[in-house]
């Protein structure tokens, strides 16, 4: 007997949203994984994607059984039938969505105040790569970019003749 796990799967052009189960059998050493297509049709284990010689992910499928399915023009485009890919590292990617589920508030509020100034700098002054090497130099490197996205976005605010008086009120204070 197995438990069986839902795993979201986004749908393929011209297929209607489902949600594809995995089936993995606890009892035995090697466990045997499918996935239930919408029919109820098991797709068994096919091949491993590989990405030059690294495991993206496993494809799963069930050519017979879409031949003679009378879902198949809903379910899929493909000739062949339903394919189902799983990423090698979907267990983990699973995680981290629940995470971002359970914390959307805190991600919403990280977005507007942390993600804006790495955004600007990277598209707005193509800065897309580190010009240096190792830890010191690359934390100089990124300093300096947020002392001028800081100069620049106090200068759109507060305007140049304010940031200059304050510095010059600043300077009476330290010099006194």
């Amino acid at each position: 007997m197995g438990s069986l796990f839902t795993s979201p799967n986004k749908p393929m052009p011209m297929a209607p949203k489902t949600q594809h189960s995995i089936l993995i059998n606890l009892n035995m050493t090697q466990p045997k994984m499918f996935y239930l297509c919408p029919a109820g049709k098991e797709l068994h284990y096919y091949r491993a994607r590989k990405k030059d010689v690294k495991i993206i992910g496993y494809e799963y499928r069930n050519d017979a059984a879409c031949k003679k399915c009378e879902f198949k023009a809903r379910c899929t485009s493909a000739k062949k039938g339903r394919s189902i890919c799983r990423h090698a590292d979907q267990d983990f990617l699973g995680r981290i969505d629940s995470q971002t589920k359970r914390n959307l508030k805190k991600y919403k509020l990280r977005q507007m105040i942390v993600e804006h100034p790495f955004g600007t700098i990277k598209r707005g002054w193509g800065d897309y790569f580190f010009l240096t090497k190792r830890k010191v130099s690359v934390s100089a490197e990124i300093s300096l970019s947020f002392l001028a996205y800081n100069l620049k976005r106090a200068i759109n605010i507060l305007g140049t003749e304010e940031i200059l008086r304050r510095l010059r009120q600043r300077r009476k204070v330290v010099l006194a």
